[in-house]
């Protein structure tokens, strides 16, 4: 018997590459319908009615399958083939098999949490997508599902092969906006999802197998393209671009503006409380500064001196982000919060220099979610306080004043997109690699990562990955180091 074109009869570590118990779990609770931040929701419920009978609203309709099908469909076409499957296409097939099924989980932890009712039951309405069942009016919206395993396909397929990144990322961001459209989803449910999505091919990332399927299956697409086995689609692609991959910047006409605004004006009140001035404080753009936050968030000291692979990783980032954001400021520009209002913004420091600088997309959102996934990486034991510590420095742009909300969902997905592209290089590997022991090297840091716990039973190596019980060396059994 086969599901999805894959043996059934395969193990467990055979079609994940990061368990349930594994994921990431750091999304804050839903907003609810007595919630300001409802707006956006509602608001872009009604865009997602209006696309219904049109081209758009057909391919939301058609690619609303759950199964596999659906990504096998997407990813196909974003790299020009006629089909994905076990015959043709061995190497790619099965890492999309187990990349579909990690982004499938990546949600589920939140989900479970909190059963948020769907927007079609909330507005007393029926299920409008072909593919979509009844068994969704019972199951929670927030984060969406799709949209996790969508993306997470979207994300590592651009790794495999980063000369089609960008029409790659535009599919698999288009495959989550799909659920708002169908009704199946509230637009934060779709936006949580890319973000469990990023966070847990961050984890994926630190199981070997990952990297040996993407260079498998990278392998196999150059052979069907009639390229050499060992050519390189990292060494001419540059940068993602977030104009091909992301929708436009909202601007004044949009009804979406009036999200901003709601958003705005709703985190304002926040500048005289601890909160706000901690988001004053990390406005400063720097590797310093990032070293201090998620300093904190791994429980260690950050210092050029004393964790240099570690600085130097974050530094790489830094630069990296920077190049991708400031391209996308010079073609895409909007005006700030603080200068579309006419208002005093919460760092006045900083307002002369940043005053004629697009608000779209946000620089610091880009520096704190990218710095996030990687340091997940680089840690696992702390992946959910690291991004926390991520998510909240983007939402610290709008605290202060100088970053409207939707420049902060949609930057969220470029930073994801860039690091991917950053993963395509051997080079950057190897500084995760170093930056990684260096980290276990730090006093009283050596811990198991969270799912390592007595109940288990699983061996693992200390990277973070499930190892076979006749692994010989250092491992991690029920939460303890032991030499086997």
């Amino acid at each position: 018997m086969t599901v999805c074109g894959m043996a059934t009869a395969q193990t467990a570590e055979d079609t994940v590459y990061v368990f349930k118990a594994d994921q990431p779990d750091f999304l804050q609770a839903p907003c609810d319908t007595a919630s300001a931040d409802y707006a956006d929701d509602l608001i872009q419920w009604m865009w997602g009615k209006s696309q219904r009978n049109t081209p758009r609203g057909a391919q939301a309709s058609y690619e609303s399958r759950w199964t596999q099908d659906a990504t096998r469909h997407i990813m196909a076409e974003a790299l020009g083939l006629d089909t994905i499957n076990d015959e043709k296409t061995p190497a790619m097939a099965r890492l999309l098999w187990k990349i579909h099924n990690t982004g499938d989980q990546c949600t589920a932890n939140t989900k479970e949490r909190y059963m948020r009712t769907r927007p079609f039951v909330q507005m007393g309405e029926g299920l409008w997508a072909q593919w979509d069942t009844d068994f969704l009016r019972t199951n929670g919206s927030y984060p969406s599902g799709h949209t996790g395993f969508g993306w997470a396909a979207a994300l590592v397929f651009a790794e495999m092969w980063p000369e089609l990144q960008d029409t790659i990322l535009r599919r698999g961001f288009q495959f989550g906006e799909n659920r708002v459209i169908t009704g199946a989803h509230y637009q934060s449910d779709v936006t949580a999802g890319y973000m469990c999505a990023a966070a847990s091919v961050a984890r994926a990332h630190t199981n070997p197998e990952l990297e040996k399927d993407i260079l498998a299956a990278r392998a196999e697409y150059a052979q069907l393209k009639g390229l050499s086995v060992d050519y390189d689609p990292a060494a001419k692609a540059g940068v993602p671009l977030g104009e091909k991959i992301l929708n436009d910047p909202v601007d004044t006409a949009s009804y979406r503006y009036i999200s901003d605004i709601t958003h705005y004006w709703n985190r304002k009140p926040l500048r005289d409380t601890p909160r706000g001035k901690r988001a004053a404080v990390e406005a400063e753009y720097s590797t310093a500064m990032v070293a201090k936050v998620f300093g904190e968030a791994m429980d260690i000291k950050i210092t050029q001196e004393q964790t240099p692979a570690i600085w130097a990783l974050l530094d790489t980032v830094l630069q990296k982000s920077s190049e991708t954001v400031d391209r996308l400021k010079e073609i895409r520009f909007r005006k700030r919060p603080f200068v579309q209002l006419n208002e005093p913004s919460f760092v006045p420091g900083d307002e002369e220099k940043e005053r004629g600088k697009s608000s779209f997309p946000s620089g610091h959102t880009s520096l704190g979610w990218s710095e996030a996934l990687v340091m997940a990486e680089v840690a696992p034991e702390k992946q959910d306080t690291i991004l926390r510590r991520g998510y909240e420095y983007g939402e610290n742009r709008m605290i202060v004043g100088y970053h409207w909300f939707t420049d902060i969902e949609a930057t969220r997905q470029l930073a994801s997109a860039f690091i991917a592209n950053m993963h395509a290089g051997e080079g950057f590997r190897e500084m995760i690699r170093r930056a990684r022991e260096e980290y276990l090297q730090q006093p009283s840091k050596v811990q198991a990562v969270r799912s390592q716990d007595s109940t288990t039973g699983r061996t693992y190596s200390l990277s973070g990955a499930q190892v076979p019980e006749t692994t010989r060396g250092i491992v991690i059994r029920d939460g303890h180091k032991m030499v086997r």
